[in-house]
């Protein structure tokens, strides 16, 4: 009887530093991707005012910065989406 419950606190105490684990790098992950958008954006920016200071401006499709957001927001969503299956996965097998 002893042995059981020592073994489901060690389990408990094992899914739990797991699932901290996961957060932990997932909010690492998410962090990582919001500064590469704003780095991008920071970076896109500046080469428009050249463009439009040099008068090639025609030639860059503005559109692009939105594909760039839309990407970076689809990696955050994915990332989340892992991290909770991750997180749920072991709640359900127990």
């Amino acid at each position: 009887m002893a042995g059981d419950s020592r073994k489901d606190t060690s389990l408990f105490l094992v899914m739990f530093i797991m699932v901290a684990l996961v957060i932990v790098v997932n909010i690492i992950v998410i962090i990582g991707l919001i500064k590469g958008k704003q780095t991008r954006v920071k970076l896109t920016n500046g080469l428009i005012k050249m463009y439009k200071d040099q008068n090639v401006d025609k030639y860059y499709d503005l559109s692009l910065l939105l594909n760039y957001n839309t990407r970076y927001n689809l990696f955050i969503l994915v990332v989340v989406f892992i991290g909770a299956i991750a997180i749920a996965i072991p709640f359900i097998i127990r």
